[in-house]
């Protein structure tokens, strides 16, 4: 069995369920997820709740601990390992760590973040399509999904602050990416394409229609309800072309979009203040950074 442990927002729930689901594709057992993370808050972390429900993805709800299905077979403590019985893998570093793709073991925990598609790549296409939604996510998900269809070239761009901004923690480790780029990244579009429309996805949305020049039929998609998150990032994934971030969030809304000639544009320099996190693995290699 594969058990990840889930937490934070959808955009790294969705990473963790990604590197996990692959690995127990690779290894034929089944998925467990420890959502013990939602239990309480935390004060350095924004509040979130579980969003995986929401998708058709298969995995099974681990109630207790882990240890729980190993103690017939170890003393153990918690998060300690006994290969080829009971595997922990805490994540090492930010980048790709080709031992928790080769891992084997009866029961493997991973307890980490695993930003790169390198964890879930050998199978992109089955995690793609188990990520379809099972319901409506929204009121105004349809009107969205299909004023996106009718649209020639829509294009997502992702602007975030909220957290970024407000957070003490968030705003010096990640911060708003700044203006610049999002004007540099809209006339690289503009310079390929002629007849793109803008569909903007953003927590500040008074914000960015004061500081940053749209055309006048960019679309400012507001979804309400508690899962108002799931549905911007599905609907981002249903435009051709994006503009996203420094937000795992937006980084999913790109990828699951199956088109291979669509243009991602990220930005180069994803965390404002983590100078030991190596990000050469965060990126695939088919997008634009500037």
């Amino acid at each position: 069995m594969i058990i990840s442990r889930i937490t934070s927002g959808l955009g790294n729930q969705l990473f963790q369920y990604a590197a996990a689901r692959h690995l127990a594709l690779k290894n034929k057992t089944d998925l467990y997820l420890d959502l013990s993370y939602y239990r309480q808050t935390y004060a350095t972390d924004t509040p979130r709740s579980f969003k995986l429900g929401q998708f058709s993805v298969p995995y099974r709800m681990l109630h207790q601990s882990p240890l729980r299905y190993v103690s017939k077979a170890t003393k153990l403590l918690p998060n300690r390992s006994l290969p080829p019985v009971f595997l922990f893998l805490k994540e090492k570093h930010f980048h790709f760590d080709e031992q928790v793709v080769n891992a084997r073991a009866n029961c493997i925990t991973l307890d980490g973040f695993w930003q790169s598609e390198a964890y879930f790549r050998d199978n992109a296409e089955t995690i793609r399509r188990e990520l379809t939604l099972t319901g409506t996510p929204s009121p105004e998900f349809g009107y969205y999904q299909q004023l996106i269809a009718n649209t020639p070239i829509p294009v997502s761009i992702h602007i975030r602050r909220g957290d970024y901004v407000n957070h003490p923690e968030f705003s010096k480790t990640f911060g708003f990416v700044g203006l610049d780029y999002y004007a540099q990244a809209l006339n690289q579009l503009t310079e390929q394409f002629d007849t793109i429309r803008l569909f903007v996805f953003s927590d500040d949305k008074a914000w960015v229609r004061e500081n940053l020049p749209l055309p006048d039929d960019t679309v400012f998609v507001q979804n309400t309800g508690p899962d108002s998150d799931v549905a911007d990032l599905v609907l981002m994934s249903h435009c051709r072309h994006h503009i996203i971030a420094n937000s795992s969030f937006s980084w999913w809304g790109a990828w699951l979009n199956p088109n291979p000639d669509k243009l991602v544009i990220t930005p180069r320099q994803w965390y404002k203040q983590q100078p030991t996190w190596n990000t050469k693995d965060l990126l695939p290699s088919t997008w634009l950074a500037l």
